[in-house]
């Protein structure tokens, strides 16, 4: 009686196992840079995730008929003070409202489809920056 409820445990085990894995792997995404889609240009990527950070070139929102906002990502730096890497911006063409953070120099993150050079998002979040960052010298803190 033992190794049948042993057997059975483990089984139980194992198909919990493989259903966690097979619902996790559906839903988990690779989050790529915009480095990555340039180095694979002429490629159409579908369901994708890419983080990056709002380039200093012009942003377009209308509202009329429709709400779609037009703007550039590049990499986001990989430390604070380091200066954005201006190398190959990638257009990204969001269809719907502009979020309430949304600014030049924001990060932000863009779950869409990559096709002819251009990034369709179909959700934009933005990052807010974290108010536990260290001041930079060139902006100390305000005493108050």
């Amino acid at each position: 009686m033992n190794k049948v409820f042993l057997s059975l445990v483990f089984g139980f085990a194992v198909i919990g196992a493989i259903v966690v894995f097979q619902a996790t792997k559906t839903t988990a995404s690779l989050v790529l840079l915009p480095s990555d889609l340039e180095e694979s240009s002429g490629q159409t990527f579908k369901r994708i995730r890419v983080a990056g950070r709002v380039a200093d070139s012009a942003i377009d929102y209308k509202t009329d008929p429709s709400a779609e906002l037009k703007f550039s990502i590049v990499n986001p730096p990989t430390h604070q003070n380091e200066p954005l890497d201006p190398s190959g911006p990638v257009p990204v063409v969001y269809k719907g409202l502009r979020p309430d953070m949304f600014a030049v120099g924001r990060d932000v993150i863009i779950d869409g489809d990559f096709q002819d050079g251009v990034l369709q998002a179909n959700r934009l979040n933005t990052q807010c920056p974290s108010k536990y960052e260290p001041a930079s010298p060139d902006n100390p803190p305000q005493s108050g």
